[in-house]
């Protein structure tokens, strides 16, 4: 084979790649969500903790992209935890929190992967797999966990769960669970706290995909 013809091959090959993104994209950006979920079910109380709603920025929900977004604040004996779900078809729109973080001049001092035993009433089988942020700004602490949510399971990848609601379902979309909350001096106390919460949170945020009727069906 010629090398004129090997160019002419590579180039061919890149431009059909290329073309399939574009219809990966353009199905993506046209497909309406299959499910209207308002996260009706997820509980005021979490163990002795007490919720109160708090109103969703509409810009921030329109930047996101997001179909639907749920902002909760717990208050406790220990403190504060936040509770954040974004569903959303489209996630190229849907940031990760580790790029959101630095956005908002925190500093990410510590990053890792976890797997939370998935609870009793989970609709998925396996762990729930998340991410634990310890973020500084200041003299300001923050200790974050996040899960993406897709039909089927979890991951703490951001690109990976692009990949799932891409092959997943049509119109099912995502969804991203964050929980924030102020740490103690007890770190291991403060992550196991978040933990309980995202095992609390996960099965009535995905809940809809599973009980849910999709929209137009």
């Amino acid at each position: 084979m010629s090398a004129t013809t090997r160019r002419h091959l590579v180039a061919l090959i890149i431009l059909l790649a290329a073309a399939a993104a574009v219809e990966a994209v353009r199905i993506v950006s046209s497909t309406p969500p299959a499910f209207a979920p308002d996260f009706a079910t997820l509980p005021m109380k979490i163990g002795t903790y007490q919720g109160q709603n708090r109103e969703v920025d509409e810009f921030i929900r329109k930047y996101l992209g997001a179909e639907q977004m749920l902002e909760r604040l717990y208050t406790g004996p220990d403190g504060l935890v936040s509770v954040t779900l974004i569903y959303g078809v489209d996630w190229r729109d849907v940031h990760s929190p580790v790029s959101c973080f630095p956005a908002q001049g925190w500093l990410i001092v510590a990053d890792d992967s976890i797997q939370v035993p998935a609870p009793a009433d989970s609709p998925t089988p396996g762990a729930i797999h998340a991410r634990l942020l310890r973020v500084v700004k200041n003299d300001q602490h923050r200790l974050a966990a996040f899960a993406f949510c897709h039909p089927g399971g979890t991951t703490s990848n951001w690109i990976s769960q692009g990949w799932r609601v891409l092959t997943g379902p049509r119109g099912a979309g995502g969804v991203i669970i964050i929980l924030n909350s102020e740490p103690t001096p007890d770190l291991k106390a403060a992550q196991q706290r978040l933990e309980q919460f995202l095992a609390a949170v996960y099965p009535h945020a995905v809940s809809f995909w599973y009980q849910e009727p999709p929209t137009g069906s």
